[in-house]
Formats: C-alpha cells, structure tokens, sequence
C-alpha cells in the first residue's frame, strides 16, 4: 500500500470519525490520535492477506470504522454523564488510548480474519443505546444478532450456540436478568464467554459476576471491546 493510498484511507477515517463522534470529541480524536492513526496504517501495510493488497486495504478500513464507532460509543457515553472540570481531559485522553491500543491488537492479519468466522449474541431491552459499540464489532466481520428478553436469549441459543454472549443486567421485571440469563445457559450446559454491559455497574454487580463465572462486567465500551475480542480469539500476545 503506497503513501498516497495511506493518506487517502486516513482523510476518509478522520470524515467518517467527523461524521459519527460529537464534535468535541472528534476534534480531540483527530487531533491527539491523527500520527498514532497514521502509524497503525503503515503498520498494517507491512502484512499481506491472501486476498492481496485490496483484503489489506479492507481489513485496514474495517478497523480504522471500528475505532470511528468505539470514539462515538465513547463520546455518547461521556455526554450522558455530568461533565467534571476536575480531570475530565484526563478521562478522555486514557479513553482514546485505550481505542488505539484495542484497534492496533486487531491489525493482526490471523485476528481480523479469525473474526470473520465469529458469531455473537447480543441481549438488551434497550438495543438502541449501544448502536455504535454494536457497529465496532460488525464492521470487523463478526455476526451479531440481538435479543430482547431472557427467554427469546435462551432460544437463540439453543437453537444455535454463539461464540460470546454480551448482556445488560437489569431488564424488567427482573432487575437481575443478565445474572438469570447466565444461570440458565450454564445449567443448559453451555459454556460460551458471557460479558455483562450495562449503563451502570455497582461494587455487588461486579461481585456477583465474578462469582457467576461471567468474563466481564464494564459500562465502558472499549473495555467491552477488549473483553469481547479476547473472548473470540483468546489472549494473544
């Protein structure tokens, strides 16, 4: 992949980052991160798939949308909360670090087609708020399909086992669903990786998780992200 092509997809990422991240956050996005982003291009450039050159520049496009949509899911997640003078710029630049870190992990050309090849289920009576942490994992290839209550979930399921189950925890009227969806499956028999991702997560829900086996318990997108690729593919140095 040459210089003028690398720039060429880079200009094409910083409009979709423009496009989807509020705007404070997309300038800071390219501003801070516009040589880290640079960088993880040429670095990608360096590997070459069996689908040559064009499979290097599409799996390069689909992880630089993903870090475009985990910026986004970010940015939504910071507007929705009460704004801090105390440490805010702090909070987001560890936030945009932790983006490209996950994102360079998947430039692993055994990674991202691995990823292809992956099936997640998604379980939230509330879909439409993780919509861009959602579109992070799709444009890398893995096949999300989404459920609505606990018992349309265990169906699923059964009907055809997923590689990771990602669930919210509270969905009424039971205000610990995503506990009772994990119990459920476990005593069924399967044994998948199960992240639960909720809007709010107390020091009991993280304890309880833990002692449910569940890999995962977070309200930050790129932890969910991380969690999730490392639940697909394993830890992998």
């Amino acid at each position: 992949m040459n210089s003028d092509r690398i720039n060429e997809i880079f200009n094409g990422i910083i409009s979709l980052i423009q496009a989807v991240i509020w705007p404070a956050f997309a300038v800071f996005f390219v501003v801070y991160f516009g040589d880290s982003l640079k960088k993880l291009l040429n670095n990608v450039s360096e590997f070459s798939l069996k689908a040559g050159p064009s499979g290097v520049e599409a799996s390069v496009k689909r992880q630089l949308e993903s870090a475009a949509m985990l910026g986004a899911a970010s940015g939504q997640k910071k507007s929705s909360q009460e704004s801090s003078d105390n440490g805010e710029d702090t909070d987001v630049n560890d936030e945009y670090r932790k983006i490209i870190h996950a994102i360079a992990r998947v430039s692993d050309p055994k990674i991202s087609e691995e990823l292809l090849t992956k099936k997640v289920l998604w379980v939230n009576d509330c879909l439409e708020e993780n919509s861009y942490e959602q579109k992070a994992l799709e444009v890398l290839g893995v096949q999300c399909s989404f459920s609505r209550n606990t018992e349309e979930a265990i169906a699923q399921i059964k009907a055809s086992p997923y590689h990771a189950i990602i669930s919210d925890i509270e969905r009424p009227p039971d205000d610990r669903a995503g506990y009772t969806l994990l119990e459920e499956i476990r005593r069924s028999g399967y044994y998948m990786p199960y992240i639960l991702y909720d809007r709010i997560i107390l020091t009991e829900h993280q304890s309880e998780a833990k002692r449910l086996g569940a890999n995962g318990c977070t309200t930050q997108p790129t932890e969910l992200f991380e969690a999730i690729i490392s639940a697909l593919v394993g830890d992998r140095n």
